[in-house]
Parts: C-alpha cells; sequence; structure tokens
C-alpha cells in the first residue's frame, strides 16, 4: 500500500490519511462470529499495524466515516479503537484525528489483497465473483500434448537464458501485430513472464519517484498498485464507456506535464470498453504533440464481443506508444506470459533490465505460447461464443433480480462494471460477503479511493454459479 508524505503544521513529516474504503478493502472478511464485533475488528486493525500494512504515522478515517464504511455502529468502531488507544498502537488528537504511533513487526504484507480473488476460497458455500480470469482454452492442452521434441531438447542443450524471449515466439508476436494493421519485426517484441512484468518494465524506463503519471478513472487495480510501487504521484482522467474521455486527457496533458500516460484502449478493466478509431488517432496526436509516452495496456484484445474484433492497435500511432499484451486471456493464465512492443531501441535496454532481474522468461512457456499464437483467430472464436453467451445470461439475471442496478453493456473481457443507485458499494460487498456471495467494490479500481457507488461482477465463470450470485446480491441488498 503506497502513501504520499505530507507536511504537517509542526514543521515534520508524516504518511497521508488513509481513506475508509481502503482500510475496509485491508481488513477484508475481518468477522469470524467467534467475539464481539469491536473485538474482532480490533483484533484485524492490530494485525495491519503490526504487519506494518498500516505505517506508524498513518492517520486513521473519523469513526463516523469508518463505521459507516463497515456498517457498523460507530459505538462499536469506537470501542475498537479505544482497545487499539490502550494497547499504545493508536493515539488521537483532539481536532486533529486518530494516528498510527506503532508498527513493530516486518512486514509481511503489501497492497490491498487484490490476489485474494485467485487464492482457494476457504468458504465452500460461498460464491466468488471478484475474478474476471478466463478458464483456459481446450487447444492448450492439445499443444502441450504435441510439443516438439527436437525443438525442445535442443532448447534444454544451452544455458536457457534468452532474456529478449525466444526467436519463434518474437516472430510470432510480431505477424500478430502485422496482421492487426500494426506492421511489426520481431526487433520490436520483449517477451516478459506475464503483462504486470512488461508494464513495471516499462514504466520504470519513463518514470522518477515524483513523476507525474496519468491514468484511467477507474484503472486496472495492478497498473495502479505497479505504479505506487514506483513512487509516481498519480492523476485519474475520466474514462466510461465509449474509453478514456480525450477532452479531459487533453486538459491533463496540457496542465500536468506527465512523464507517461497508461491506457487500456481495447477492452478496458473494468469498465469492458473499446476506443473508437477517431480517438485513437487522438491520442496517439496528444502523445505526439506533447512528446509524452503512453503505456497502452491491450492485455484483453481478443476478447472483444461486440464491434470491430480485430481494431489496429494504438501503437500505430508511432514510437512513443508502448504496447503490453499477454496470452493470458487469449489462451490460458497459467502460462504466465507476456510481451511489450516498443521501439527496437527501447526494446533492447529493457531486455538488459529484465535479463538483470530474471535471466528470461520460462523457454518451455514460450515454445507453447509460439504454436498457439498462429491459432488466435480460432481463440478469439472460442472466446467470443463463451464470453457472449456468459454476458446475456449475468444482464438477465441482473435486470430480473436487480432492476435497480445500472450495469455498463462490456464490449469485451469477463466482467460488468455496475452502478449502484447510491453510494456505499464497500459497505455492501462487506455484507455481501456475509451473505455467501464476493465482489469487488468500484473504490478497488479508483486512483483517488473514489467510485464508492459501482461494483465489479465477474461473468467469467460457470454461468450457474454467476445466476446464483446475483440471485443472493439481490436477497442482501433488499435485506
Amino acid at each position: 500500500m503506497a502513501m504520499t508524505v505530507e507536511r504537517s503544521s509542526a514543521n515534520s513529516f508524516r504518511l497521508a490519511s488513509i481513506g475508509p474504503n481502503r482500510l475496509v478493502r485491508l481488513l477484508g472478511d475481518w468477522r469470524r462470529g467467534e467475539g464481539a464485533l469491536h473485538d474482532e475488528l480490533a483484533n484485524q486493525l492490530r494485525d495491519l499495524i503490526r504487519t506494518r500494512a498500516m505505517s506508524s504515522g498513518t492517520r486513521l478515517p473519523s469513526e463516523r466515516a469508518l463505521s459507516t464504511a463497515l456498517g457498523l455502529s460507530r459505538n462499536s468502531v469506537t470501542k475498537a479503537l479505544d482497545l487499539l488507544r490502550g494497547d499504545g498502537l493508536l493515539s488521537s488528537r483532539r481536532g486533529d484525528g486518530t494516528y498510527v504511533t506503532a508498527s513493530s513487526q516486518p512486514r509481511t504484507m503489501r497492497g490491498e489483497h487484490r490476489l485474494r480473488s485467485f487464492m482457494p476460497d476457504e468458504g465452500p458455500d460461498r460464491i466468488d465473483l471478484r475474478s474476471a480470469a478466463l478458464p483456459g482454452l481446450p487447444m492448450v492442452a492439445d499443444q502441450l500434448n504435441m510439443l516438439d521434441g527436437s525443438r525442445t531438447r535442443e532448447l534444454v542443450a544451452s544455458h536457457g537464458y534468452l532474456p529478449s524471449g525466444l526467436p519463434e515466439l518474437r516472430a510470432a508476436i510480431a505477424e500478430y501485430y502485422s496482421n492487426l494493421g500494426l506492421p511489426t519485426e520481431p526487433g520490436h517484441i520483449l517477451v516478459t513472464s506475464g503483462a504486470q512484468q512488461a508494464l513495471r518494465l516499462a514504466a520504470e524506463s519513463f518514470v522518477t519517484p515524483r513523476s507525474t503519471v496519468i491514468v484511467e478513472e477507474p484503472s486496472f487495480r495492478g497498473a495502479i498498485e505497479s505504479l505506487k510501487a514506483l513512487g509516481v504521484r498519480l492523476v485519474g482522467v475520466a474514462s466510461g464507456a465509449d474509453g478514456v474521455d480525450v477532452e479531459e486527457l487533453a486538459l491533463a496533458i496540457s496542465r500536468e506535464s506527465p512523464s507517461l500516460v497508461v491506457l487500456q484502449s481495447t477492452v478496458h478493466n473494468p469498465t469492458g470498453s473499446v476506443l473508437d478509431g477517431f480517438r485513437r488517432s487522438r491520442v496517439a496526436a496528444l502523445a505526439a504533440r506533447h512528446g509524452v509516452p503512453v503505456i497502452d495496456d491491450a492485455t484483453l484484445a481478443d476478447t472483444i464481443i461486440d464491434g470491430e474484433r480485430r481494431p489496429i492497435p494504438l501503437g500505430s500511432g508511432g514510437d512513443l506508444i508502448v504496447t503490453v499484451g499477454s496470452v493470458s486471456k487469449s489462451f490460458w493464465g497459467g502460462l504466465r506470459l507476456g510481451w511489450l512492443r516498443a521501439n527496437p531501441d527501447l526494446v533492447s535496454e529493457l531486455a538488459e533490465v529484465k535479463g538483470a532481474m530474471d535471466l528470461g522468461t520460462s523457454l518451455v512457456a514460450q515454445i507453447l505460447a509460439s504454436q498457439l499464437l498462429p491459432e488466435i483467430e480460432r481463440a478469439r472464436d472460442e472466446r467470443l461464443m463463451m464470453l457472449s453467451e456468459n454476458r446475456r445470461i449475468a444482464l438477465d439475471a441482473l435486470a430480473e433480480h436487480l432492476p435497480e442496478w445500472t450495469p455498463q453493456i462490456p464490449r469485451g473481457g469477463g466482467s460488468l462494471w455496475i452502478q449502484l443507485p447510491s453510494a456505499g458499494a464497500t459497505a455492501f460487498t462487506q455484507r455481501a460477503e456475509r451473505g455467501g456471495v464476493r465482489l469487488m467494490p468500484g473504490s478497488t479500481f479508483s486512483v483517488m479511493d473514489r467510485l464508492d457507488d459501482h461494483v465489479r461482477l465477474s461473468y467469467a465463470g460457470a454461468p450457474e454459479l454467476t445466476v446464483r450470485g446475483i440471485e443472493l446480491l439481490a436477497q442482501v441488498w433488499a435485506g
């Protein structure tokens, strides 16, 4: 969890406040039914402090704001904080708030537990609608069974360290982009251990601590966490059904003079939007005019449901645009393989950085991916069939059971971005979890800890579970 530093009136430095919604996400599923609510809340807050998920000097939200976010009485919150004050872990100053005053153990947790959605569910009766990760396609197993033994033996006889990537995979990725209308050579491609590594490598090449980076609001949580870890200042620009608001983006670039812009042009997470050709050209023109690099995270590009299924990548706008891709959504996340497409000089520089980090990505996964990519059209067809039906079922269930909720119709991907009639999504998701279903509050995807009137609901899993989950959500909502 990244926190900025601010100067206090006493001319000393302290960590900035943690918002109520962010604190609720850190708390996670803290109700165990093993004691009084204030005792359980105090125990979980105590763990956050002692593991340094909340560092010494962090100012907590007001008791009123925290009680609202948690859906608890203010009296329960006050009792919990009083217990921690008695332990010397918190201190309060009249008119100034409540602060963490001790963090005695080494830090063992970081971020806001985004990866919890991938962990085995400890509650067998709970339905998990948080993760939009897609199941692997059968063709992955088929290709695995047909791996070229002679090529494998040849690679095994070598040292196996190829920081830039396997030559045949770089060639296959180059052909992938060329077929989309973006002429690409293998030298434009750097293979990485997933899209997150690609984004982090590219971002590090453009920013320094305290640089300004413009991102969409909402945005993929993994991107937010990766950028915050670099110590940059994030500025959000609205993104909706049609993608990023280009007018607002232009104003923000002029006003902020950012070191970097990070976008998702093709199947945005969490909204599912796809930027049209006119807006793509405008974004490219803005990058060229202001000389600002753009990282376009297009990892969901092969999950388009509606409209043009093969839009020309944003990277056609010039060398200032770095495109991030992955086989995770197209074929299978278990391959843990991604890439970036950039100017060959930048690729060479980043290959050296990557080589110092991990010496290269798994060659077995790369061999498999090089054989899968020529089958991308078939993979797109299979994704289209599954996702379009799953989306229809989820939307029908919402219309029947939660008609007051307003989902944005995604043009791709495996989740719905839904506006609630009022704020309070974080507190609602806490109640929903106790009611047997998990989903993500909108503030998870916010740069500024906002959007608490939205939730993201995945339809990537089995449709019958999605429908049952929506039925349970309706019961919680009505209760």
